[in-house]
């Protein structure tokens, strides 16, 4: 063990090491029988090779700032234990950091089986893909196996699982195609073999009759149709077919690897994390933090455990500040973004905070050990990320932040119940509807006392309410993927859009459609409705409204007074469904 910061920071020793649940939540166990909560960084390696070097958009690089791999190694491990890391996340040049004479990090390795043989696009079920999916895992394994740093392996990187995209991709296959062949199976069970019962949910192209479709031809989903059920039922279908597939490739070359999942991109269909739960250690995600002080929905890790059973590593976490030394713009993406690096430290105390707190989390990566190239990557991202800027100086805020988490002492503490509106909701801010824009909008809600707790399972949306004398004030923050592609006209027709549904006292007093691009639809014109959603695709959903006290038949809101709430929300296509009620006093 060292002693770091006035806390023991677990050193690694050789051989194999485990997940446990313990009373106080879910830990790594490594081969001292000694728990730890694994701390990685993300792209730990150059970005900027001395053969690629652009002088024209510069970025971090090795070969500029040290005389040797060697002594970049030394630096960079001892600099991140000494801030508190215990691991080398995905895309680090493990091989030199291995190198290193300084005590060795943890390595999480990315395997990237399935993307690189097209799955799961391609026919999963085709020898042909599957065998590229072997020989990728075998090659990639062979690099580490021998390491005994290896914490695990994630099978893939942000694989998506666009359900609209591999619907259109598996029709548009031959009708050989396994996959094509298991849709088209799928579909006949599901209606029987009624073609009748089929068209209710889906209009055809090219397809008159099962034969037809048997042969090839394209289905779209009708709308206000049930079709959505069957294209999750699909997409499930595909992924337990590629996590059993990744399953056994891993165990056939590393028997004793831990598979840490294919690492979502800060969004799961529910669907796929349920196939996976078979077949994974661990469930893997990227968190985007939805409000730029470091604060995420309650119900994106609550819900995947819940679905799972697993443990979680988030494999990604961020935050950026205008004010940086590389001169990152902070311009091409949606991440949570600050004025200061004290801002930006402070995001990432918050946001380990809360992980550490939540029970189900076994660990944390920061993306990334170093700024993005100052005019951004090849893609256009072109975020202040870094632990150090891109002249490998450190930004002592953020490492400093880094340093002081202790997560055995917040969960010696107990990982606490959280605060709810259950004890009465809180005032509202001056102006509920102030910087309504993504990372912002509701942010300086009491988010904590004004949660309102789902009365159902497996919830995909957070809740939030408050109060002033004139109105209340309810926020809804969703998890709903949303893709035109569904559509032959390529557009989200009103009848699928998300429904939100709010009654007071068994009277409905607004419902509006939400999402999908478009501006809100309300029933109600004396409730004001503002709300955030992209383009397609789109993974989240922020509405917020105001109910004058009049249409709760009251002259005024006072505190003391009760409210009985009934809230539903119906995602797109009505899939998934979340309901709240109970009875809420207005707090002073």
């Amino acid at each position: 063990m060292v002693l770091l910061s006035g806390f023991v920071l677990p050193a690694v020793i050789a051989g194999p090491v485990r997940i446990e649940q313990r009373t106080n939540g879910w830990w790594w166990v490594g081969p001292d029988s000694q728990p730890f909560f694994s701390v990685g960084a993300c792209v730990v390696g150059s970005w900027d090779r001395k053969e690629q070097h652009d002088p024209e958009n510069p970025g971090y690089s090795v070969w500029k700032n040290h005389p040797s791999p060697e002594q970049w190694a030394d630096v960079t491990v001892r600099r991140l234990r000494s801030w508190g890391f215990t691991t080398l996340g995905g895309w680090s040049d493990h091989t030199i950091l291995r190198q290193s004479k300084e005590p060795p990090l943890w390595h999480t390795p990315v395997l990237h089986i399935g993307s690189a043989a097209g799955a799961p696009w391609w026919d999963l079920w085709d020898p042909a893909v599957v065998q590229r999916m072997e020989s990728r895992g075998k090659e990639e394994i062979a690099v580490h196996r021998a390491n005994p740093q290896v914490l695990g392996y994630y099978t893939d990187n942000e694989l998506g699982w666009w359900s609209a995209s591999l619907w259109k991709h598996t029709l548009e296959q031959k009708p050989t195609s396994g996959q094509r062949q298991r849709l088209v199976q799928l579909l006949r069970s599901r209606y029987a073999g009624n073609w009748d019962k089929l068209s209710e949910d889906f209009e055809q192209e090219n397809a008159d009759g099962w034969q037809a479709l048997e042969a090839g031809g394209a289905l779209y989903v009708k709308p206000g149709g049930e079709g959505f059920v069957v294209l999750r039922q699909f997409l499930g279908l595909v992924a337990s077919r590629y996590y059993q597939l990744v399953h056994d490739i891993v165990r056939s070359h590393h028997p004793d690897a831990l598979i840490l999942g294919d690492r979502y991109a800060s969004f799961y269909y529910p669907e796929v994390a349920r196939a996976a739960a078979p077949w994974v250690d661990a469930i893997s995600s990227n968190l985007n933090a939805d409000w730029n002080d470091g604060s995420f929905l309650r119900c994106y890790l609550d819900t995947l455990h819940q679905i799972t059973g697993k443990p979680i590593v988030v494999t990604e976490i961020y935050g950026a500040a205008n004010s940086n030394r590389t001169g990152n713009r902070n311009t091409h993406g949606i991440y949570p973004v600050v004025e200061r690096q004290s801002q930006r430290a402070a995001l990432a105390r918050r946001t380990l905070d809360l992980l550490a707190r939540t029970p189900s989390v076994i660990g944390a990566d920061w993306f990334q050990y170093a700024d993005e190239p100052v005019h951004g990557r090849g893609d256009g991202e072109n975020f202040n990320f870094g632990l150090v800027d891109i002249h490998d100086r450190p930004y002592a805020e953020l490492a400093a932040a880094f340093a002081g988490f202790n997560p055995w002492k917040i969960r010696a503490s107990g990982t606490h119940q959280r605060l709810d509106a259950r004890s009465g909701l809180p005032p509202a801010p001056g102006d509920p509807f102030a910087s309504f824009s993504a990372t912002l909008a509701l942010k300086h809600w009491d988010r904590e006392r004004g949660f309102i707790p789902s009365s159902t399972s497996e919830p995909v949306a957070d809740l939030y309410g408050c109060w002033n004398r004139r109105s209340l004030y309810l926020g809804l923050c969703a998890l709903d993927v949303t893709e035109s592609a569904f559509y032959r006209w390529s557009y989200v027709p009103k009848e699928d859009r998300a429904q939100w549904i709010i009654e007071m006292d068994g009277q409905e007093i607004v419902r509006t459609r939400v999402g999908s691009g478009k501006e809100p639809i309300q029933n109600n014109p004396r409730v004001r409705v503002e709300q955030i959603t992209g383009p397609s695709p789109v993974v989240r959903t922020t509405v917020a409204l105001a109910i004058p006290a009049e249409e709760l038949g009251r002259k005024r809101l006072q505190p003391g007074d009760t409210l009985r709430l009934k809230v539903s929300y119906a995602s797109h296509g009505r899939v998934q469904r979340v309901a709240w009620e109970g009875t809420f006093p207005l707090a002073r």
